[in-house]
C-alpha cells in the first residue's frame, strides 16, 4: 500500500466513535495528572494500563498516547500558574512563564504555552509517521557512551539557566549530583551516604526533591510574604496575546520543535534534557539571554515546544526497535506486549494499519490537546481566587499525598518537607534551585551510562571521545559551556570588570 492509503486506513481507525472517545479521555486523564503536583503523567498511565486489557490493542494505544501527550504539557499549567512544576519537563516554565503570571500575564504565557506545545507535539507526531526508518537507523547507533555524553550535554545546559554569573548555579548542580549518589551503589551495590540509615538506601527520588522544593518551598515563602494572590496574579485587561503576536515567536518554537525532536528520539534522554536544552540554546540564539528569567516570552516558547516535540519523537525508537525512548514509552510497550503485539521492523508490514492509526491519533491528539488545556487550565486558574491560607493548606496535603504516593513510603514525605525547608532557604537567600533539581535527575543517569561504558569497553575511558558520536555531542556541550561563559569572562576581564551580575532563574 502507498503512503497515503497507509494514512487514510490509519485516520478511519483513529476516528472510529470509541477509539476517538478513548482518546479525548486519556487526553483529559494526562492533562490533569500532568497540572497535579507530584502525581505525574507516567503514574497515571501505570495506573491506566490494567483497563488496557480489555480494549483492543488499537484502543489503547489511543488512551494511553492521548495520557501520554496530555501528561507532558499538563505540568506546565501549574508551572505557569503557580511556580509548581507538574512534572519535571515543565521545570523550565518556571523560570519565564511564572514571572509573566506575577505580571498579570497568565493567560498570555498559557496561550504561548499551550501554541507552543500543540505544535511542537504535532510536527512530531508529522516526524513519527515519515521518518521512522531513518532515524530508527541513527538511534541503533547509540549505545551507552552515547547516552552518556548526551546527559552531560544536558547538565551543561545549567549554564545557561545561570545567565551571567555560573558560580552559584553551578554549585547548586554539584549539590544536586551529590544528592543523586545517595543509596545503593549502581555497579557494586554498595550503600554510599546513607550513614546507617536504611530508609534512604533506595535512594532520594526526584520527584520527592522537586516536590519539596518548589511545592513546599514556595508555598511557605508565599505565605511568610502574605501576598494577595487576586491582586498580585489577577490578568491585566489589554494584554491578550494575537495571533500576529504569536507568529512572531514562530522562530523560537521551531528550533524548539527541531532540538525536541532530535532528543527525543534518543533513548533514556527525555523531554526533561529536551525542555532544558531548548531553553539554553533560545538564550543564546534570541538576542534577549540577559532578560531571561524575567518573564521572557521566547524562554517559555522554546522549551514548551521542545518537550512536547519529545513526544512522537520517542514514539520512533519504540516502534521501529522495541526501544523504549522514556518511561511512558515503555509502559506503552508493555501495553503492546500485553495485547501480544512485538514492536520492531515486521510490525510496518505484519500491522500497519495499527502503526499508521497510532500516528494519526497522536497527531490528532496535539490538536485536540489546546482544547484540554484550556479547559484544565480555567480549572487552575480559580485558585488564585482562594485566599492564600486555603490554597497554602491544599498545595502542601496534595504535596504530601504526591510524594508518599511516589513509592508508597512515608520516609519520602520526610525528606519532602526538608527539600520544602530548603527551597524556602535558597529562595530567600537568592540561590538558585533549578540547577539542584537538574542535578539530581540527570546525575543518577550519568553515572550509570559512564559505568555501564567503561563496563562494556575494558575500563577504556577514552571510547567517549574515540566513538564519533558521543564525541561530537560532548565538543557540543564543551562548545555551549564557552558560549555561554563567554559574555561573564569578558566583563570580568573586559570593559564591564567590576559590575555585578545578575542571577538566573530560581
Amino acid at each position: 500500500m502507498d503512503l497515503a492509503t497507509l494514512f487514510l486506513n490509519g485516520a478511519i481507525g483513529a476516528f472510529q466513535p470509541h477509539n476517538f472517545l478513548i482518546l479525548i479521555t486519556g487526553l483529559m486523564v494526562g492533562t490533569i495528572a500532568g497540572a497535579l503536583p507530584g502525581i505525574s503523567f507516567v503514574n497515571a498511565m501505570a495506573m491506566a494500563l490494567p483497563f488496557t486489557y480489555v480494549m483492543e490493542p488499537v484502543t489503547a494505544m489511543c488512551f494511553l498516547g492521548g495520557i501520554y501527550v496530555g501528561g507532558v504539557f499538563g505540568g506546565s499549567i501549574s508551572s505557569i500558574l503557580i511556580n509548581i512544576p507538574g512534572t519535571p519537563a515543565s521545570l523550565p516554565a518556571c523560570w519565564d512563564g511564572y514571572p509573566m503570571t506575577t505580571k498579570g500575564l497568565s493567560t498570555r504565557a498559557l496561550r504561548i504555552a499551550i501554541t507552543a506545545s500543540a505544535t511542537g507535539g504535532f510536527f512530531s507526531a508529522v516526524m513519527l509517521a515519515v521518518a521512522s526508518p531513518p532515524f530508527a537507523a541513527f538511534a541503533l547507533r547509540f549505545d551507552q557512551p552515547e547516552f552518556f555524553a548526551a546527559t552531560i550535554l544536558g547538565l551543561a545546559s545549567v549554564v545557561a539557566i545561570a545567565k551571567d554569573l555560573p558560580v552559584l548555579s553551578a554549585l547548586s548542580m554539584f549539590m544536586g549530583l551529590l544528592i543523586g549518589t545517595i543509596g545503593i551503589d549502581p555497579m557494586y551495590g554498595i550503600p554510599r551516604f546513607t550513614f546507617g540509615v536504611s530508609e534512604i538506601q533506595s535512594g532520594i527520588n526526584f520527584t520527592v526533591v522537586m516536590i519539596g522544593l518548589f511545592a513546599i518551598g514556595e508555598v511557605v515563602d508565599l505565605l511568610v510574604r502574605n501576598v494577595d494572590l487576586k491582586k498580585k496574579f489577577a490578568p491585566v485587561a489589554g494584554k491578550q496575546i494575537s495571533w500576529w503576536e504569536l507568529w512572531g515567536l514562530r522562530n523560537s518554537i521551531m528550533r524548539g520543535t527541531g532540538l525536541g525532536c532530535m532528543i527525543g528520539m534518543i533513548p533514556g534522554a527525555g523531554a526533561t534534557v529536551g525542555a532544558v536544552l531548548a531553553y539554553g540554546v533560545e538564550r543564546q540564539a534570541s538576542g534577549r539571554g540577559a532578560e531571561f528569567g524575567t518573564g521572557v516570552e521566547e524562554a517559555l516558547a522554546a522549551p514548551e515546544a521542545a518537550k512536547n516535540a519529545t513526544t512522537g519523537a520517542a514514539m520512533i525508537p519504540l516502534l521501529t526497535l522495541g526501544i523504549p525512548g522514556s518511561a511512558a514509552t515503555a509502559i506503552m510497550l508493555a501495553a503492546m506486549l500485553i495485547h501480544g503485539i512485538a514492536p520492531g521492523p515486521l510490525l510496518f508490514r505484519m500491522d500497519p494499519t495499527l502503526v499508521y492509526t497510532i500516528f494519526v491519533s497522536m497527531m490528532v491528539a496535539n490538536l485536540l490537546m489546546i482544547v484540554a488545556a484550556v479547559l484544565v487550565a480555567r480549572g487552575f486558574s480559580t485558585l488564585m481566587r482562594v485566599p492564600p491560607a486555603i490554597l497554602g493548606a491544599f498545595i502542601i496535603v496534595l504535596s504530601v499525598i504526591g510524594a508518599y504516593g511516589v513509592r508508597n513510603n512515608i520516609f519520602d514525605v520526610y525528606v519532602c518537607l526538608v527539600f520544602g525547608v530548603l527551597g524556602f532557604i535558597m529562595k530567600r537567600a537568592n540561590f538558585p534551585s533549578a540547577p539542584l533539581v537538574l542535578g539530581v535527575i540527570l546525575g543518577p543517569l550519568a553515572e550509570r551510562y559512564f559505568l555501564t561504558s567503561l563496563a562494556n569497553y575494558d575500563d577504556n575511558f577514552w571510547i567517549f571521545v574515540q566513538r564519533p558520536i558521543s564525541g561530537t555531542i560532548l565538543a557540543l556541550a564543551a562548545m555551549f559551556v564557552l558560549w555561554s561563559l563567554y559574555p561573564v569572562i569578558k566583563s570580568r576581564f573586559g570593559k564591564g570588570a567590576g559590575a555585578k551580575a545578575p542571577i538566573g532563574p530560581q
